[in-house]
């Protein structure tokens, strides 16, 4: 009867009040999804929409024929898309490499000796809060063959002047350094945060059975950062894969097409060169794609270090 009067005086049984107290993150939750459903999804329709037809920028009044596949094909089976493909894996490469290697040893330094790591975390941001813009066009002045001061620095030691960015050879690897100098801090932020969890009663342990420090770091440091690892390999190779900045300003994509990445050839063929957008649409789908099935790999690779745990 209480349960009754209660209703019909507008309260609410204590089920249902206690039903609906759970359902209230749900409502809280829809709104957002949403937002990030329209952001994320409608543009992904679209430039699949662009991708199976035939659209020239050059032309916009012909008509949008329906192509399926084809402009997919013509990226697979074209050499100078296959090349720009071939390219983005290099400086893929070569950038979250160098970024690890220059990393994990910095962490592990600043780390082991190092206490003011507060002060060390703010002065490793600083590369990162510089637009890529500026920081290519720092590096450009700095690779310059007559005024920059890594050919001038060479010549002091006695070593021979490199042409950095007119040269096929050389080109990829200095826009890899570009992008590691500027991203290499980000690894060692991860890293200094998983050297952080790292019980330290394992260090003791292994110090009382005489482990060395490189041993330590091989059956502990490097197994529990794994985790971390996989993490920063991940945010890194997805950047590297947006160089559009670095490769842009510093060489074009030259000399010839030696640096010509995925999104250059995009930026190339769909605007200034043919206007064909959907080409280009599709050459970045695929490299969609393949960067899903990367990470995928990866992670499976690395396993995300459950045997440690």
């Amino acid at each position: 009867m209480a349960v009754r009067a209660q209703e019909l005086s507008g309260g609410q049984h204590p089920v249902r009040r206690a039903a609906r107290a759970q359902s209230r993150p749900w409502v809280f939750l829809v709104i957002p999804l949403m937002a990030m459903a329209i952001v994320a999804f409608v543009p992904l329709f679209y430039a699949i929409y662009i991708a199976t037809h035939r659209i020239i920028l050059a032309a916009p009044g012909l008509e949008r024929s329906f192509v399926g596949l084809d402009n997919f094909a013509r990226v697979l089976s074209a050499e100078r898309s296959l090349n720009a493909f071939g390219v983005t894996f290099n400086l893929l490469v070569l950038s979250v490499g160098l970024s690890v290697l220059i990393g994990l040893p910095i962490a592990v330094l600043i780390y082991s000796h190092f206490r003011a790591r507060a002060w060390l975390a703010v002065l490793l941001i600083i590369p990162m809060a510089i637009p890529k813009v500026v920081a290519a066009l720092v590096w450009n002045i700095l690779y310059n063959p007559l005024i920059g001061v890594i050919n001038y620095g060479l010549s002091v030691i006695g070593l021979p002047e490199v042409n950095w960015l007119s040269d096929s050879t050389n080109a990829l690897l200095a826009i890899a350094i570009v992008d590691a100098w500027q991203w290499a801090p980000f690894v060692i932020l991860i890293l200094l945060a998983g050297l952080e969890a790292v019980p330290g009663n394992f260090y003791e342990a292994a110090a009382i059975e005489g482990a060395n420090p490189l041993q330590m770091f091989r059956h502990i440091t490097f197994p529990l950062l794994r985790p971390f690892l996989t993490v920063a390999v991940i945010f890194r190779a997805i950047d590297s894969l947006r160089t559009f900045d670095y490769v842009f300003i510093l060489t074009k994509g030259g000399p010839g097409v030696s640096t010509e990445t995925v999104d250059i050839y995009a930026y190339h063929i769909g605007i200034t060169e043919s206007g064909d957008i959907s080409t280009a649409t599709a050459a970045a789908l695929i490299l969609l794609v393949l960067t899903i099935i990367g990470v995928t790999i990866w992670v499976r690779l690395m396993r995300w270090g459950e045997e440690y745990f």
